[in-house]
């Protein structure tokens, strides 16, 4: 029998894991991967880039997957899966309007603007014969939210770069003679910062205690302003680093820190920070919600603190350092 073959479709960011493990799962499902992908620049320069490629694909694919973040290429995608019908897949991911006007606020629902993102939601989630999503708890969101059937909604979780998160040696990265605690993001609300600066804050007296942040993005200013204006000796802002490098800040690291923000997307997502540094061995603490139970343990894998909680995520940070020194 032949192999079937799943055509990834749109312009993601191949080198992350959430593409590498949404083809890694379908492989190992014994489907064969080919990709029809741009790197094209705009609304029509996209559009125009993958209908010239999907020339070459049209008669060799049996499932068409339009990868994240490929919303308004759903349209298109349903057309080119009708003559002959193909199955359509969607990784959706998040939720454009969710993450903008819910979590982000980059608008108000009373915005048209939040309408049009709902919208746009709606459309390509229904277009799909099968839409894809990160965990349980987000998968129970999207079927309440958009009125979908749960049977068309797949749990993929993101997962790490088995390639790049594993455990080695600690390297100069971080002073050694610390306890040293690291957080990397990219600095959106969900990830909940200025909470981890509210521990430092809480844990200016230990001493021994280093805070690391890497990354930068739409809360970078007000983040470092508020470690100002504390007048905060205890935490290093480090710049967005390359994905390679990643690992070795990990490995340097005694625990990392997963998310802590209270929105309510922040409750049903597991961030791929979590899986990275559970990769590297590293103990990780993150807020308790929905969805940390269905792939990691409290005292285990992970230490459970309470979201929007400065001082609760104070007392994990003292209660691991005393785990790892017994």
């Amino acid at each position: 029998m032949d192999q079937p073959v799943l055509l990834t479709f749109g312009f993601p960011d191949t080198a992350s894991p959430r593409y590498r493990n949404v083809v890694k799962t379908y492989e190992n499902e014994g489907w064969e991967v080919r990709e029809c992908l741009t790197n094209a620049k705009g609304f029509w320069g996209k559009h125009k880039d993958l209908l010239r490629q999907f020339r070459d694909h049209k008669r060799e694919y049996d499932a068409l997957l339009v990868s994240f973040p490929g919303y308004y290429l759903m349209p298109i995608a349903w057309l080119l899966t009708r003559l002959p019908r193909k199955q359509l897949l969607f990784d959706a991911f998040i939720s454009i309007s969710d993450t903008l006007v819910s979590d982000r606020r980059k608008v108000s629902w009373l915005h048209p603007l939040s309408w049009m993102y709902f919208l746009a939601d709606i459309v390509s989630l229904h277009l799909a014969d099968e839409v894809l999503i990160d965990t349980n708890a987000h998968k129970r969101f999207f079927a309440n939210r958009f009125r979908l059937k749960g049977s068309r909604i797949r749990v993929i979780y993101v997962g790490t770069r088995m390639d790049l998160f594993t455990p080695g040696p600690k390297t100069d990265l971080l002073d050694p003679a610390k306890f040293n605690v690291l957080f990397v993001g990219s600095y959106i609300p969900l990830q909940g910062i200025e909470y981890i600066v509210h521990a430092a804050a809480l844990l200016e007296k230990e001493n021994d205690i280093a805070f690391t942040l890497v990354g930068k993005g739409q809360t970078y200013d007000e983040i470092t302003t508020l470690a100002y204006e504390l007048n905060l000796q205890n935490i290093t802002f480090i710049d967005t680093q390359p994905i390679e490098k990643l690992p070795d800040y990990y490995r340097s690291c005694d625990v990392a820190l997963g998310i802590f923000g209270l929105s309510q997307k922040a409750g049903r997502v597991i961030a791929h920070k979590i899986y990275d540094a559970v990769a590297c061995e590293k103990p990780v603490i993150t807020a308790a919600n929905f969805a940390i139970g269905e792939q990691f343990e409290d005292g285990k894998e992970v230490f459970l603190c309470d979201a929007g909680d400065g001082g609760s995520l104070a007392a994990a940070i003292l209660r691991v350092r005393k785990v790892l020194g017994e």
